[in-house]
């Protein structure tokens, strides 16, 4: 069997290979402090104790190093490889702290598995209930359609329009469930966009139709509908809008002498169109709290580390003050990247085509009116969707008094308001209960509720909900071993930096880290040891957290890095290289926004310069 066979085969069980030999490759760090194992382990291993390795084994076992800290880092480590390398599913990784960290002796499997059903998880669950009543009803088409209406249809504002309507959609719905429904829109437009092609024929006879297949140009007429082909014929000049236009006796025999292929501006087109709306999606996901999930682990990551007092101060309302808009702004410079790579720039003040700009304005005019006059569930489900972010808005504005206050104690939180409004699309009718509905028999008709429990079992993203809960179990599991105080102190030198320049640093590792893994691991394994870095620093904790966890999202230059990158590569015509490209550029100018905001508005928003105002609200010593 020759070396290319083996590696064939370990390719295609590369998953399982992974899966077994991890914990191996990683067995030291639970013996690290077993002097009586690991010597005759290097013996028996080497032959002989060299002395090199006695050097290393000496210096490891100095190190005051609890058994409990190298234990967590064992399991820890094993789910970084799990999860960058999805040898398993990732739902599936997330549940493995309930079965490593007991099985380890640092916490029980119930501490660990409340971690899994805290609030904020359910304000994520309420969030994507919301999502799944918008879909069901095709909402999202409906609002679609109307904006591309109002934007114009040039390219440059058609692709604006979609890159504003996928951030706006994903600030509420996930990114990949926001990716997925706008992308067949875009692509439909795309088509109307460039369905008009110039075709030069010359007229032989008038009797009957024929077209020789002698050319690769003839073969593509034969292949392109009729409809809305440009034809010159000799001392003639017309357009074929539907083959019935001509009779029996009208039809034309034509021998194509040239087609004007599709080239480089309309591929380039839709190269920006795909890598829009994925880019979009990741911006606007972390412009709301609920937006994605590892900004809902900032909050959990907080609890973890310094008490529950700590997430008081990243809820909704201020972190979507901060965060809005450097999405916006985001946005912007991306579009402006994207029209300078792929369109020209020149196009934002040149004249469009008036013919397909017309036809593009018919199709989503067409496709508007498709969807027929707006339903009364359609309706039902938009006020339910505006009222549930009016509560999360008001609940505690910090301004004014919220509404929260009304309540004994002020125990409410957002999730409250998620769970409320989720358990009104369950029973609100989604028709109007106002107008008799009978059947045959003259018996009233029951209206079925706006969503039902089936649909939900069948669209909800349940993986997530069990990514989120691991996000918040590693962080709990990392403080109980005492393992973010040992990485901490490690990395305790970096204090001599300033902040500014520290969040930085961490913007620009972490959105290159996130290119690689999932945005959610990454979050749930550098939040909490950035939190305790943070304490033995002297700075204020969500100088560094925050911008860590909003360069998560920076995902922009690899189609492994999001599920949004992936889902547009899938559908054809883009390389890698068109995402690295584009996307390194952009992931730098995306953590330069984040930083300026950071010590503008982030400093005015949440007191970073203050580290006492933080400190007495928390367990922070």
């Amino acid at each position: 069997m020759n070396f290319r066979k083996i590696l064939s085969i370990a390719w295609i069980y590369k998953d399982s290979l992974i899966i077994v030999i991890t914990p191996l490759l990683l067995l030291p760090l639970l013996l690290v402090n077993q002097s009586k194992i690991i010597r005759p382990c290097m013996y028996i291993i080497t032959g002989q104790c060299l002395d090199i390795f006695e050097e290393i084994f000496e210096n490891i076992c100095k190190l005051p190093f609890k058994l409990q800290v190298t234990s967590c880092a064992f399991g820890l480590c094993i789910m970084a490889v799990y999860w960058s390398t999805e040898a398993c599913p990732l739902a599936v990784t997330s549940l493995l702290p309930i079965i490593i960290f007991p099985m380890l002796g640092i916490i029980t499997a119930d501490n660990i598995s409340m971690m899994y059903t805290r609030q904020i998880n359910f304000l994520f669950m309420g969030g994507l209930i919301m999502a799944v009543a918008i879909q069901e009803w095709n909402l999202h088409r409906r609002i679609a359609f109307k904006v591309l209406m109002i934007i114009g249809s040039r390219p440059c504002w058609i692709l604006l329009g979609f890159m504003v309507l996928t951030c706006l959609l994903s600030m509420w719905i996930s990114n990949t469930a926001t990716t997925a429904m706008m992308l067949p829109i875009a692509i439909a437009v795309y088509d109307q966009m460039n369905d008009i092609k110039q075709v030069e024929v010359r007229c032989y006879t008038i009797n009957h139709l024929w077209i020789k297949s002698t050319s690769d140009e003839e073969t593509i007429l034969k292949g392109i509908p009729l409809d809305g082909v440009m034809v010159n014929v000799t001392n003639i000049s017309c357009t074929l809008l539907n083959p019935n236009l001509l009779t029996a006796s009208q039809y034309i025999a034509v021998n194509c002498l040239s087609v004007q292929r599709e080239k480089g501006p309309n591929k380039n087109l839709r190269k920006a169109m795909l890598i829009s709306v994925a880019y979009s999606a990741n911006i606007g996901g972390f412009a709301t709290l609920i937006g994605t999930p590892s900004n809902l682990l900032l909050p959990g990551a907080l609890v973890s580390v310094y008490g529950e007092g700590a997430s008081e101060q990243v809820n909704f309302v201020s972190w979507m003050g901060f965060s809005l808009p450097i999405s916006a702004v985001c946005l912007f410079f991306t579009w402006i990247w994207l029209q300078f790579r792929f369109i020209g720039i020149r196009q934002l003040w040149q004249k469009g085509d008036k013919q397909k700009d017309n036809r593009v304005k018919a199709y989503i005019v067409n496709s508007y009116k498709k969807l027929g006059p707006i339903s009364f569930g359609e309706k039902a489900v938009l006020a339910h969707f505006v009222i549930l972010t009016v509560l999360w808005l008001t609940r505690d504005p910090k301004f004014i008094t919220g509404w929260k206050d009304i309540f004994p104690g002020g125990l409410v939180k957002d999730s409250t308001s998620a769970m409320l409004i989720s358990f009104s699309l369950f029973i609100f009718p989604s028709k109007n209960p106002f107008r008799k509905s009978e059947d045959p028999s003259g018996l009233p008709v029951a209206s079925p509720p706006l969503l039902e429990w089936k649909t939900l079992q069948k669209n909800f993203a349940w993986d997530v909900f069990f990514l989120l809960g691991a996000g918040f179990a590693l962080p709990r599991v990392c403080e109980e071993s005492g393992l973010s105080y040992r990485v901490g102190d490690a990395i305790s030198g970096l204090s001599e930096i300033s902040p500014a320049a520290f969040a930085l640093i961490i913007s620009i590792t972490l959105s290159f880290v996130t290119e690689f893994t999932n945005n959610v691991s990454t979050a749930s394994i550098f939040l909490p040891i950035l939190c305790r870095l943070a304490s033995h620093s002297g700075i204020h904790p969500l100088y560094i957290v925050i911008p860590a966890t909003i360069s998560c999202s920076f995902a922009f230059s690899l189609p492994v890095a999001t599920p949004p990158n992936a889902i547009a590569f899938s559908y054809g015509g883009l390389k890698v290289k068109d995402l690295i490209s584009t996307g390194l550029v952009l992931n730098f100018i995306c953590v330069l926004i984040l930083n300026g905001f950071l010590n503008t508005t982030g400093v005015a928003i949440f007191h970073l310069n203050d580290l006492s105002s933080f400190s007495n609200i928390t367990d922070l010593k």
